[in-house]
């Protein structure tokens, strides 16, 4: 029998390009694990990280790489539902103090490096197979590298590129995303006026409010898009979704897909 986890790693060599204007969108968590060079991120302003590191991209959050230069680096996606993963687990927190606005980087000691990269190639490796035992081989591999992020934080600590007031605002989006919220809630949330939130997220994150409202909603309709047998109409229904059409829009123009191509793309991925 075959037993679907979703678990990608791509390795990415002599990766250099400048001036890279795409957005992007993706419903699943990911994490990169930067061996060699330096790449320009848009995260709020313009954020300079050098290998040897891995970045942090949860679900959900938009984001642009600028630049890259000489890079060598893994690039790994994972599904939490299929792999049985606790998202409030203690190893799965720096993904959340990310969504809450944390600096998605963490430095890598060079002489851990090697490890890592065997770690990588043993994921890499069992993320081809499909045997009962892959789910929990894949997690297993997965923790060690969680393990190693989560300390990373711990010992030096979790910058902010972004002030308290956004992070509150982009944690009240992400706890609240099941509902239609607005701006006008979001700035109750926090205390301030709407057109100061406003302005203050556009100005540190380089998104707007409603972006990383939509963003947060699209993430929760993939995943039960990918993970119920839910009609796409009852999805939209239980998300508080108005209406289906435009819906069906602001998922398209995140993913690139109608809510069904996606959900058929993922049962063929499977």
């Amino acid at each position: 029998m075959k037993h679907a986890h979703n678990v990608k790693v791509d390795y990415l060599a002599d990766l250099s390009f400048e001036q890279h204007s795409h957005t992007a969108h993706h419903p699943e968590h990911r994490l990169a694990l930067l061996c060699k060079g330096v790449i320009e991120m848009l995260y709020g302003s313009s954020i300079k990280i050098t290998a040897p590191a891995v970045v942090i991209i949860p679900p959900g959050i938009p984001h642009r790489l600028l630049r890259a230069e000489n890079v060598d680096m893994y690039l790994v996606s994972f599904c939490v539902g299929c792999l049985g993963v606790d998202e409030d687990s203690l190893l799965m927190q720096p993904f959340q103090q990310v969504i809450d606005g944390s600096f998605p980087a963490v430095p890598v000691d060079a002489d851990r490096l090697p490890f890592l990269l065997q770690i990588l190639e043993g994921l890499s490796s069992e993320s081809s197979r499909s045997g009962p035992e892959s789910t929990p081989l894949l997690c297993s591999y997965l923790s060690i590298i969680f393990a190693d992020i989560y300390r990373g934080i711990s010992l030096k600590g979790c910058r902010k590129p972004v002030s308290p007031l956004v992070s509150q605002a982009l944690k009240f989006i992400h706890q609240n995303c099941r509902s239609a919220i607005s701006l006008k809630e979001v700035a109750a949330a926090v205390h301030r006026v709407s057109s100061h939130v406003a302005a203050t997220v556009k100005k540190e994150t380089g998104f707007t409010v409603g972006e990383w409202i939509c963003q947060a909603r699209v993430k929760k309709a993939s995943y039960q898009l990918s993970h119920s047998s839910l009609s796409v109409q009852e999805i939209a229904s239980e998300l508080d979704w108005k209406d289906i059409t435009h819906f069906i829009r602001q998922f398209k123009k995140v993913t690139g897909f109608t809510p069904a191509q996606w959900r058929k793309n993922q049962r063929l991925n499977s």
